[in-house]
């Protein structure tokens, strides 16, 4: 085989990947089987009833439990045959302090006193072949713990972290399962891990949530 052709090979062979990777990036969502949900739509997620938000720490030790909890927040990026889709985590800027707070997730009856520090977004991608997609965390989410035992714990789902799935359907849900990291400013006895589980069910828009490639 001459260089030249060797060349072009491998050049074909990576415009392959590219595209491959292109592909499985696509993704879009659907209200009511026809209609796209562009950019400006808001999406609420509410805990399952009779359900709880938990983190517990590596052994699995409790190290909060929240009976009720809610992500909002509006799809940024609605996606394409070759961009996936953002919803941005809802943020209120307190006008005489111009500190943020993050109404799009709450965390409320909880074991301890627990805030949302920064909201950051939410990526969907997707899986070719199924009603489903992987949420990823598009920006960092910090949420503070003031535990009675360890202190005030700072943790982390840094940009990139796999955060769990969403599943289409009337509701949609979303199943949390998301490893998170110490914070800076956390209490020398905060575990440097946990883990966040929890199932939540969309409440808006209504109707069926789909979830396709492009």
């Amino acid at each position: 085989m001459n260089q030249m052709k060797a060349v072009g090979l491998a050049m074909l062979a990576v415009l392959i990947t590219l595209s491959s990777a292109g592909s499985a990036h696509a993704t879009e969502l659907y209200n009511n089987g026809s209609t796209t949900m562009g950019a400006g739509t808001t999406l609420d997620f509410s805990l399952k009833a009779f359900s709880s938000s938990v983190i517990v720490n590596t052994e699995g030790g409790e190290l909060d439990k929240c009976s009720e909890s809610t992500i909002r927040g509006k799809i940024t990026n609605a996606g394409s045959s070759t961009s996936t889709t953002t919803v941005e985590i809802e943020e209120i800027i307190d006008v005489p302090s111009l500190t943020p707070t993050y109404p799009g997730l709450t965390w409320q009856k909880c074991t301890f006193p627990t805030v949302t520090e920064l909201g950051g977004r939410l990526e969907i991608h997707h899986i070719a072949g199924t009603s489903t997609g992987t949420v990823t965390a598009d920006a960092d989410i910090r949420v503070r713990i003031n535990t009675v035992f360890f202190g005030e714990c700072t943790y982390i789902a840094t940009s990139g972290t796999d955060l769990g799935t969403i599943s289409a359907g009337e509701p949609a849900t979303f199943t949390a399962n998301a490893v998170l990291e110490r914070w800076i400013g956390s209490a020398f006895a905060c575990p440097t891990t946990a883990k966040w589980t929890a199932s939540f069910r969309s409440t808006t828009p209504s109707g069926v949530i789909d979830i396709r490639s492009s």
